[in-house]
C-alpha cells in the first residue's frame, strides 16, 4: 500500500484481495497505529457502539482472507457497511451521476480551455505559483476578480494546470451559465468526485459516508459541503494541502448561492488553520461579492488580487499576446499572406492598430484574432483587412461581423438585466456618457439628480453592469464618476446594428435628449436663490400660481436680461457689494446637485411646469456637462428658452 494518505493505491481498513489480516483490527499489522487510527487514510479502525464498547469482524477468528465481500457488522441497533473496492466504483458511479459535467480542468466540453498566453500574466502566476508551494502562508483563499473579458478564467486554468503538474490539485469547477454548469446543488458533489477520483484516500472516507447515508446527496448544499469536504479532509489534515478552484463564482445559481460558498470557504479557512484546501476563487466584482469580501471577518486569511484592464501590464500583456499570435498566423498561412520585402507580416501599422483598440481587453484581441485567423477562410489578409476597416469607421463592411464574438459577450451581460429595468438603466447610460471621454462620465450623484431617481433605485438597476462598468461604492456617489472598463462597451451600446435592442443612442450632432427631470426641477429653485442673493427680490420667483410655459419663460428672461432694464441700480449694487456671496452661492449649488439628493420639498416648486415643453441638449449646440462648473447651467438658459 502507499504512503500518501491522500493518494494510496489501496483502502486500508476495507477488505480487499491480497493482504493477510490481523483478527484483532482486520487491517495489516504495518499498517497499524497504537491509537487506532489507520495511518494511511486517518480513520478509525475500531467501531464503536452507542454503549460504548469496541468490536470488530470475526472476533476471535485468525489466519483467513476475505475477497470480494461486503462487510456487515450490527451492534447496538447499528448498521455500519464497510464497502471494498468494487463498491467504491458504485460510489464514483454515484457520484458522477449527480455531478455537473464539463466542469473539469480537462474536459472536452471546455476544449480548447483559455489559459495565459506564455508570457502573459507572469507576475501574477508567478505570485499565485509561489504562494501555493509555501510551506506556511499568510492566506489560504484567493479571491481573484476583475472586469470581464479581462482573463481570470485563463489565470484560473494556468494555476490549476500548474497544481495539476506539481500534484497538489484537489478539485476545480469553471462555472458556465450558458452551458449549464451553475447549479448550486452539483458544486460539491463535482468537487467530491474529483478528490474521490485523484486521491483514493479521499475516496475511501467518502464511500464510507455515502454507504452510512445514501440520501447525503440530496441534503443541501451546506451540509454537502460539511460532509462532503470538511469532515472527510479533516480526517487528511496533517497532510500537504491541496488545491481547489472555483472559476466564475459569479455564474453560480443566485445571489445568496454565490455568497453562501464565499461563508462557507472563510469560516473553514479562519476557524482552522490546519484544513488541507487552498482556494482559489475567481469573479467579476459584482456588488454582492464585494460586500461580503469588504466586511471584517472576511479579510482576515484572504488575498484579494483584480485584474485591471487600463494597467500598463494589461496592456503589456494583450501586446504580447497579438503579436505572438500574429507570428502564429503568419507561419500558418505564409503563402497566403502578402509580405513585405524583408518577409513580415501584417504591417506593423495594422498590428499597432489592433494593440491601441483591444487596450488591455483580452477578450477583444481574442475576437479579433480569431476572426483574422477563420480557417473556414483561410484568407487573413481579407480579414485583416476588414478588422482594420470596421477599426477606422466602426461600421461592418459588408455582411461581414469582426466584432460578432465581442458582440454576443455584452448582449449576454446586459441580457441578465430584469426587463423592468432595463428603461432606467438606459437612461443612467445615456446620462453618463454626456461628459464621457471614452471612460469616464459623470458621478452617480448628479446623474441621480439629473434622472430624478434615488441613490437607492440607482444601485439596484445597476446591479448587473459591476463587470463592465466600474461603478462606485455608495460612500463615493458624490464625487466619484462612472467608468467604462473598456471603451469597446460604448461603441457597442451606441451601434444600433451591434446593440440590438440594447442601442442606447447615437451622441452625434444634431440629436436631440429630453431634458433630465432633475434637472429641470432643479433649475427654478437654484434661480429663486440666486436672484434673492444678488438683488433681485422684485421679481416673484415663488409665485405658486404659475402654470403657464409663457410665463415661466418671461420670468426667466426677466431674470436674466443683462442688464435688467428696470432693476438695474439694484443689480450693479448686489454684484459690487455682494460678489463673495455671489460665488460661494454658485459653489453650495454646485454641491447641493452633484453632492446631495435633491429634496421633494424644494423640486414641488415647479410642480405645475409642463417639463416636456422643453428641450435639454442639442449636439450641435456644443455644450460639454461637466457639472463642477454650475454656471454653465445659467450659460444654457438663453438658449433654453429660445427652443
Amino acid at each position: 500500500m502507499g504512503s500518501d494518505p491522500l493518494g494510496g493505491s489501496g483502502h486500508a481498513g476495507f477488505i480487499g484481495s491480497q493482504p493477510q489480516y490481523d483478527s484483532t483490527r482486520g487491517i495489516p499489522p504495518r499498517d497499524r497505529h497504537p491509537e487506532g487510527v489507520d495511518q494511511q487514510f486517518g480513520l478509525p479502525l475500531q467501531i464503536v457502539t452507542e454503549s460504548g464498547s469496541s468490536t470488530g469482524f470475526f472476533q476471535n477468528a485468525s489466519h483467513f482472507t476475505v475477497e470480494n465481500s461486503t462487510l456487515i457488522d450490527k451492534s447496538s441497533q447499528n448498521m455500519h457497511i464497510v464497502n471494498n473496492l468494487q463498491q467504491g466504483k458504485t460510489v464514483l458511479e454515484i457520484l458522477y451521476q449527480e455531478m455537473t459535467k464539463g466542469a473539469d480542468i480537462d474536459s472536452f466540453a471546455r476544449w480548447p480551455p483559455p489559459k495565459c498566453y506564455p508570457g502573459t500574466r507572469t507576475r501574477l502566476t508567478a505570485e499565485i505559483q509561489t504562494w501555493l508551494l509555501r510551506g506556511v502562508r499568510k492566506w489560504d483563499f484567493l479571491w481573484l476578480s476583475g472586469p470581464a473579458g479581462v482573463g481570470k478564467s485563463a489565470v484560473a486554468q494556468t494555476v490549476a494546470e500548474f497544481a495539476l503538474g506539481e500534484g497538489i490539485l484537489g478539485a476545480v469547477y469553471f462555472f458556465s451559465r450558458p452551458n449549464g454548469r451553475y447549479k448550486y446543488i452539483e458544486v460539491f458533489i463535482t468537487l467530491a468526485y474529483q478528490l474521490a477520483i485523484r486521491f483514493p484516500g479521499y475516496q475511501a472516507i467518502i464511500t464510507a459516508e455515502l454507504a452510512a447515508e445514501p440520501g447525503l446527496l440530496e441534503k443541501a448544499p451546506h451540509i454537502q459541503f460539511r460532509r462532503l469536504i470538511i469532515e472527510p479532509l479533516l480526517l487528511l489534515s496533517h497532510e500537504r494541502k491541496r488545491v481547489i478552484v472555483l472559476d466564475g463564482l459569479d455564474e453560480c445559481g443566485g445571489e445568496g448561492a454565490q455568497v453562501e460558498i464565499i461563508e462557507l470557504i472563510n469560516n473553514i479557512v479562519n476557524s482552522n488553520t490546519s484544513f488541507p484546501i487552498i482556494w482559489v476563487v475567481c469573479s467579476r466584482p459584482e456588488p454582492h461579492l464585494k460586500r461580503i469580501f469588504a466586511r471584517p471577518d472576511h479579510i482576515v486569511r484572504c488575498w484579494r488580487e483584480f485584474l485591471h484592464i487600463e494597467s500598463e501590464e494589461s496592456r503589456r500583456d494583450t501586446e504580447t499576446f497579438i503579436r505572438g499570435r500574429f507570428k502564429e498566423i503568419h507561419d500558418q498561412y505564409r503563402e497566403c499572406v502578402e509580405e513585405d520585402s524583408n518577409g513580415c507580416w501584417p504591417p506593423e501599422t495594422a498590428t499597432k492598430k489592433i494593440i491601441e483598440k483591444s487596450s488591455g481587453l483580452f477578450v477583444l484581441a481574442d475576437v479579433l484574432l480569431k476572426y483574422i485567423a477563420d480557417s473556414e477562410i483561410c484568407d487573413p489578409d481579407l480579414r485583416l483587412g476588414e478588422v482594420l476597416a470596421f477599426l477606422e469607421y466602426s461600421r461592418l463592411t459588408g455582411s461581414q461581423r469582426p466584432m460578432h464574438g465581442l458582440d454576443l459577450f455584452y448582449t449576454r451581460i446586459l441580457s441578465d438585466i430584469p426587463s423592468d429595468h432595463w428603461a432606467t438603466v438606459r437612461q443612467i447610460l445615456i446620462s453618463s456618457t454626456f461628459h464621457s471621454n471614452e471612460y469616464s462620465s459623470l458621478a452617480v450623484q448628479p446623474i441621480c439628480n439629473l434622472l430624478h431617481i434615488t441613490r437607492a433605485r440607482f444601485y439596484v438597476v445597476m446591479q448587473r453592469l459591476h463587470s463592465v462598468i466600474d461603478i462606485p461604492n455608495p460612500s463615493n456617489a458624490a464625487d466619484t464618476p462612472l467608468t467604462f472598463f473598456h471603451a469597446s462597451f460604448l461603441d457597442y451600446l451606441t451601434d444600433p446594428s451591434r446593440a440590438g435592442k440594447f442601442f442606447i443612442g447615437r451622441l452625434v450632432s444634431g440629436h436631440g435628449i429630453t431634458v433630465a427631470t432633475g434637472l429641470r426641477d432643479f433649475m427654478l429653485p437654484a434661480l429663486r436663490c440666486l436672484g434673492s442673493t444678488v438683488g433681485l427680490a422684485a421679481i416673484d420667483i415663488d409665485r405658486g400660481d404659475m402654470k403657464d410655459d409663457r410665463e415661466i419663460s418671461k420670468l426667466l428672461r426677466e431674470a436674466f436680461s443683462w442688464p435688467p432694464a428696470d432693476n438695474y441700480a439694484a443689480w450693479s449694487s448686489a454684484l459690487n457689494t455682494a460678489g463673495p456671496i455671489f460665488s460661494s452661492l454658485f459653489g453650495l449649488l454646485c454641491i447641493l446637485f452633484e453632492q446631495c439628493e435633491l429634496d421633494d420639498e424644494l423640486l414641488l416648486v415647479l410642480h405645475h411646469f409642463d417639463f416636456n415643453a422643453f428641450t435639454f441638449i442639442h449636439y450641435d449646440y456644443q455644450w460639454d456637462f461637466p457639472l463642477q462648473h454650475l454656471h454653465k447651467l445659467v450659460n444654457l438658459i438663453p438658449y433654453w428658452l429660445c427652443i
